[in-house]
């Protein structure tokens, strides 16, 4: 926190200096990148506070060169970030891993970013490069439609999307982001059922932050039935689960050529096991909860070779009674596995599995009920995400 302070200080110093006509005025300017790889330390909402000073300095803090470096930056700390639904409202928090402060520190206070009060679709919450992505539900032309968002909570801007135009209304979407083009893309397909079959049918994307927003169509030769809300990108691939003529798949989509590939499952009943898949340490990950007996062990699936598509399985258990409490499992950059319960504990928590030691920590989140005044109602804990990146970007 000291450190914190010192930067704000050290940039309200050089303000002056930096947006001073005359150069000559002052010789101890610092160096516009110097001036940058501070700001870059700091929490996004110290930015918006810094684009307030004068117009150079929110042109220097919206261009592209500040932007990507704070993502940078930003990347090497990534936050937990959850979707709180209350009171009719969706809400973003976001609070940092334990391990980014001290391995033993047990309390950690989360911030608020941004809230609004639309009737969301709560199966889809997607999270890539710092956006998220969900479903809409508004009022077009006197009827009641869904229509796809991007919201950015470090900036709290909201953006809808163009309608996807389609001819079944049944539609699965998913959200990736490709670091070498770096470009964030929306995956979407509508699903039909023909002779008992259920699959996809039309595939269309659309590319975010280039030119005017348009859905395009792209071919997918295998058609296939995909899983709902269940999807995550790693190193510009995004992966979710799948079934094809009864064969239990994983597709995996390049976000920057547009290609689909699968990986065949051992067996048709693995994908029903399947609770979520992960980034674990950069590879996906494959989370196997047991529903069954209590002696019953739950299993992490690794993709070693993704060619060959072969995959290594490490055994974990879960505390007793957390199997059906769980609403969202991922994995931090340490290979812990993290999860939070759908249900609203006081004090409220975040899980941490060691799979080296077979332990579980637990950090407690402050912060969420004092923002939202909470009463007798308990908010519902829709989506968390333990990746989440900081991103100064406007669309």
């Amino acid at each position: 926190m000291n450190n914190t302070v010192d930067r704000h200080k050290l940039v309200r110093r050089n303000t002056q200096s930096l947006t001073s006509k005359n150069v000559g005025e002052n010789t101890n300017t610092f160096p516009i990148d110097l001036i940058i790889e501070i700001l870059t330390t700091l929490p996004a909402k110290s930015i918006a506070i810094c684009r307030c000073v004068s117009k150079q300095w929110s042109s220097l803090l919206r261009s592209p060169h500040f932007t990507e470096s704070f993502l940078t930056s930003s990347s090497s700390r990534p936050r937990l970030l959850f979707t709180i639904v209350f009171d009719g409202k969706c809400h973003f928090f976001s609070a940092p891993h334990s391990r980014n402060l001290d391995e033993q520190v047990t309390v950690v206070v989360a911030d608020y970013h941004m809230g609004f009060s639309r009737d969301w679709y709560k199966e889809i919450c997607l999270s890539a490069n710092g956006f998220i992505y969900l479903n809409d539900k508004q009022m077009l032309k006197g009827k009641i439609d869904r229509v796809p968002v991007i919201c950015n909570p470090s900036t709290g801007q909201y953006l809808p999307l163009p309608k996807v135009k389609a001819k079944n209304f049944d539609l699965r979407s998913f959200f990736g982001y490709d670091p070498i083009e770096k470009e964030m893309k929306v995956l979407c397909m509508t699903v039909t059922c023909y002779r008992r079959q259920t699959s996809s049918k039309e595939h269309q994307v659309l590319t975010l932050g280039k030119g005017k927003l348009l859905w395009r169509k792209i071919e997918c030769l295998l058609p296939h039935y995909p899983h709902k809300r269940d999807g995550i990108c790693i190193n510009g691939v995004l992966y979710y689960k799948a079934w094809s003529n009864m064969t239990t798949l994983i597709a995996c989509f390049d976000v920057r050529s547009e290609k689909f590939s699968f990986i065949e499952m051992e067996n048709s009943s693995t994908l029903t096991c399947i609770s979520t898949l992960i980034n674990y340490k950069g590879k996906l990950g494959a989370v196997m909860l047991s529903y069954g007996s209590e002696s019953s062990d739950d299993e992490l699936w690794i993709l070693e070779d993704t060619k060959k598509h072969k995959w290594s399985k490490h055994i974990f258990v879960l505390p007793n009674g957390f199997h059906l409490g769980i609403t969202s499992i991922w994995a931090n950059d340490m290979g812990e596995v993290v999860w939070v319960l759908s249900r609203w504990t006081r004090p409220f928590y975040v899980f941490y599995y060691n799979m080296e030691k077979k332990s579980v920590r637990r950090v407690e989140i402050k912060g969420i009920e004092e923002k939202l005044l909470m009463g007798q109602d308990r908010p519902e804990v829709h989506f968390t995400f333990t990746d989440h990146v900081e991103n100064v970007m406007f669309l």
